[in-house]
């Protein structure tokens, strides 16, 4: 049965490789001289010449004390004092972008006031030999394929850049875990759970601009210093240029245990659109959507999602890569991902929706056993050597439950509704939803490490290859 199995699986990856290929979200995104880790590196050593701005600095002065909350927060305001719903989840998005406007407005226009430590946010360590200079961004996924996003203009791929802060509240959490020096992490349960009313914001670049996307018209732009830019068919060992980028995508989580008690966390996405009211940018980022569950009972084709809303009104390109059944991912999230479905027969389904937002983070533990997607191999195993479709990952059929005889888990792990507090998998230690502390700054922590084997930087020592290059999931990578 296995050589039959083996045989069949060869003849999907045959056509596979036939077919055009939607995305490579496992696409590296590190070059070959990208400096060794450090705790508190501010970027990756390359600083472009005759550069007359500031250059973006780490804030890594994490709280030791816990920050009081608002006094009254006006997301759990917005819907009542009650539990977010499909009805009112609209309203609490409006709420948590009101109360980010303010810094946000200071830190997306490069106003000279942004001072992100005065002003209480803060950044991940370990992650400074992956940033660029001006902004410290680091790429979140590349390439994107026109395909993706057909009927939307898309002429060109395009690679996409983050930035990732911790509000006073969150970044307790990584003073806990981190402390001052960030050499010696903490690593056991209850050190990495973030208290309630934390906040964490994400904003996402596309170096797809108006010329080749014309939904990017009058979006703000940033010029980060980069080398991986798939619109100019430039990779990770090119050297590096200010390169112009756009604006549109932008995440807020909430640790909002009262709004959602079953996974402690709201997640919200907004996105761009050119023809929203408004007199700026940031009137212009209007909802996707939220989730506060990842509807672990939904399982049949197109069911109805009671932890998942999707704003009705926003703009067509960015409801084109939702996730499964159309649960919450944004246009920088790759939830759609190249795959072969595990079977008696596998199916090659390029661009098959994988994951979510919360799906995703829902792994965040370590030692990470479980990758990001419902993979049914460690992710380097994407079939026979040689063949061109080397992306395609081999996925467990979609809304799959149980475990195979070895124990190796189905699609429905990835799907479940469970607390911050508990793991995915047994014998690792659950890191309450954040992905940044799992997928980035331990793994470079780890690599760093007096005779660390190079496989560290990969999903754990078993893995083969390093995957640090995939970038492409959604808030806090």
């Amino acid at each position: 049965m296995q050589n039959l199995f083996v045989g069949a699986l060869a003849l999907a990856l045959m056509s596979a490789s036939a077919q055009a290929q939607t995305s490579t979200p496992f696409a590296a995104a590190v070059g070959a001289n990208a400096p060794l880790p450090t705790p508190f590196a501010s970027n990756n050593g390359q600083t472009p010449p005759n550069y007359s701005h500031p250059l973006f600095a780490l804030s890594h002065d994490y709280p030791s004390t816990l920050a009081p909350p608002p006094p009254e927060p006006p997301w759990r305001h917005a819907i009542g004092d009650g539990q977010i719903t499909v009805e009112n989840a609209g309203a609490y998005v409006a709420a948590v972008k009101e109360y980010v406007s303010q810094d946000m407005r200071l830190l997306l226009n490069d106003s000279p006031k942004w001072d992100p430590a005065a002003l209480g946010w803060y950044n991940e360590p370990w992650t400074g030999y992956l940033r660029e200079a001006t902004h410290g961004m680091y790429v979140g996924s590349s390439p994107f394929a026109p395909e993706l996003f057909n009927g939307s203009g898309l002429t060109k791929p395009f690679t996409t850049y983050v930035l990732t802060f911790y509000d006073k509240r969150a970044a307790n959490a990584l003073y806990n875990v981190w402390g001052a020096t960030a050499t010696t992490p903490k690593i056991e349960a209850g050190a990495a759970q973030f208290a309630e009313d934390s906040v964490v914001v994400k904003a996402a670049f596309s170096t797809a601009n108006a010329d080749v996307w014309p939904v990017m018209r009058g979006a703000l732009q940033w010029r980060p210093y980069i080398s991986t830019n798939a619109t100019e068919n430039r990779g990770p060992t090119a050297p590096p240029e200010l390169d112009p980028t756009s604006f549109f995508q932008f995440d807020i989580i909430v640790k909002d245990t009262k709004s959602a008690p079953k996974t402690g966390w709201v997640f919200s996405t907004l996105v761009y659109d050119k023809d929203a009211p408004g007199t700026d940018f940031w009137d212009k980022m209007v909802p996707l959507g939220a989730m506060w569950g990842n509807d672990p009972e939904a399982t049949s084709p197109n069911p109805k999602l009671m932890e998942n809303w999707i704003n009705p009104n926003a703009p067509a390109y960015a409801k084109m890569t939702l996730g499964w059944q159309g649960r919450l991912s944004g246009p920088n999230d790759g939830a759609l991902n190249d795959a072969v479905v595990d079977g008696p027969v596998p199916t090659v389904s390029p661009g098959l929706p994988s994951s979510s937002c919360m799906s995703c983070h829902s792994v965040a533990e370590w030692p990470m056993k479980s990758f990001l997607l419902p993979t049914s191999s460690d992710p380097q195993q994407f079939g026979p050597t040689g063949f061109v479709n080397s992306d395609y990952l081999i996925m467990w059929p979609p809304g799959s439950t149980g475990e195979t005889k070895n124990g190796s888990p189905f699609w429905m792990h990835w799907f479940q509704s469970r607390p911050g507090t508990e793991p995915a998998d047994a014998g690792t230690v659950a890191f309450d939803y954040d992905m940044v502390f799992t997928f980035k700054s331990l793994m470079a922590w780890q690599s760093a490490q007096p005779g660390a084997p190079a496989a560290v930087l990969g999903l754990a020592a078993r893995r083969l290859l390093p995957v640090m290059s995939y970038n492409g999931r959604p808030f806090g990578g």
